[in-house]
Formats: C-alpha cells, structure tokens, sequence
C-alpha cells in the first residue's frame, strides 16, 4: 500500500490589516481568533502540521508569543517577509517534504472542517493540481472557504510569478493559467451555502462573529458551521449588521 501524501497547513497571518488592525488575536469567546483557527485545522483528519506563517515585523511577535504559549505538538511558526507572501509560503514548506499545501488566511475563525476534509480526499485521489473553495465559485459560505494545492504547483509560483500581485496573492499564478495547473471547485453541501458574510475584515464583521461565538462555542469543540446557518436564519438582524462590507479578493 503506498503511503499517504504529506499534508502541511499554512496559516497566512499578521496583526497589521487597514480596517481591522490586529484582527488574527482578537477574542472569541475568550480566545484569540488564531487560536480557534489552530483548533479547528487540528480536527481535520488529513492534515499532518500546521504553520503560523507570518512576518518578521516586530508588530508581528505577539503571534509569535502566542505559539510559543501555545507549545502544541504538530504547530509552530515560520516568520518571513510581510510583502512577498509567496515566498513565505515557499520558505515555510521548504523543510517539510510535505506534498499537499493548505492555504488558510488567520481571518476566517470559522473555517469548514468537513468541506476541507472533501476537497483534500478529492486532490488527494485526483489529477488535479488544487481544489478551491472559493465562495463566489462554488457558493461555500464567505469565511467557510480554503485552498489546497500540490507543493509542487507552489514552487513553480515562486520562481516563475514576477507581479506584485502574484507574489502577495499566494495561488494567484496558478488560478490564472488553467491549462498548466487544473484547479478544481468542489461545489459543497448545500447547507454549508449561503449569502452571510463570515469573514474578519472589518469593525461589524468582528461583531458578527462575537456574537456567533459567544452564542455556539463551547469549551472542548468547535463551532458547528451547519449550526451556524441554523442560527443565523433565525437572526436576520445580525447579518444585516455586515452586508453592506465589501469583500476583497484576487480572484
């Protein structure tokens, strides 16, 4: 029987954001949000290290301080430029040997465990180079969503991607030639879609998830996102709270 491929997680995070300076160590439900992001990738079955990749800014060592803290076995940090993101991706997989890359970003505390778990299944027993769930390609809620990647795909990225954007947009290189690296969007259950707004980028969307936190989270678990559609159908007047925020995104 042949042996699985190594899965690495890599969690893009930093404490300078425009709108929501320090976001990635807010408390929910008394813990930072990094820390329930950490939490959640450690419930899926596939992924065998997690790294906290931020930059060597100073004004990044409290994330630092927190894993540190944190001393988990299976996590740990990698600190490398704050712009080119690319290559702190590239140089955090570097002693690895890992072969599956998933990208999170440290402002989405409610990242779908279940919907990752089917998207690394399918790159795993697939051609394909990578599978998105992207939210405006396959309707996964905004804030469910991740990447995954063959590593392979990523070093090509790093040595051929010369734009700006292609070097601070991390899979950017390989979404935009097809032909090259097929990526896949596996459409998710339906009841993990919906219109909410469930990311952290601004003041209202940090309130939303506080209020979603501190009504689901119980110590020991993770926050179900199913029950979380549940909820939020009932409340109306919390998503209202958000809808207006744009979302930004490369693609």
């Amino acid at each position: 029987m042949t042996e699985r491929a190594k899965v690495v997680a890599v969690v893009q995070a930093r404490m300078s954001s425009e709108r929501l300076p320090g976001k990635v160590l807010m408390p929910l439900a008394g813990r930072p949000a990094l820390w329930h992001i950490i939490e959640r990738l450690k419930r899926v079955s596939q992924i065998d290290e997690i790294i906290i990749a931020t930059s060597d800014r100073t004004d990044d060592d409290p994330i630092e301080a927190l894993v540190s803290w944190l001393n988990t076995p299976g996590v740990r940090l990698f600190r490398g430029s704050r712009d080119d993101v690319l290559s702190r991706f590239y140089l955090a997989l570097a002693q690895t040997e890992a072969e599956v890359v998933v990208r999170i970003t440290g402002d989405t505390p409610l990242i779908c465990v279940e919907h990752l778990e089917r998207m690394l299944t399918h790159l795993l027993q697939s051609d394909a180079i990578g599978v998105d769930g992207h939210f405006a390609r396959t309707g996964l809620t905004l804030g469910f969503g991740s990447e995954a990647y063959r590593v392979s795909a990523l070093v090509d990225a790093h040595l051929l991607a010369m734009r700006p954007e292609e070097r601070e947009h991390v899979t950017l290189f390989i979404k935009e030639r097809p032909q090259v690296y097929p990526v896949d969007y596996l459409k998710p259950d339906p009841a993990l879609c919906s219109d909410f707004r469930l990311t952290m980028d601004y003041p209202e969307d940090y309130a939303l998830l506080r209020e979603i936190y501190d009504a689901l989270y119980r110590p020991g678990d993770i926050v179900d996102c199913r029950r979380v559609l549940e909820w939020l159908h009932r409340r109306p007047d919390l998503v209202e709270r958000n809808a207006h925020c744009l979302q930004r995104s490369a693609r």
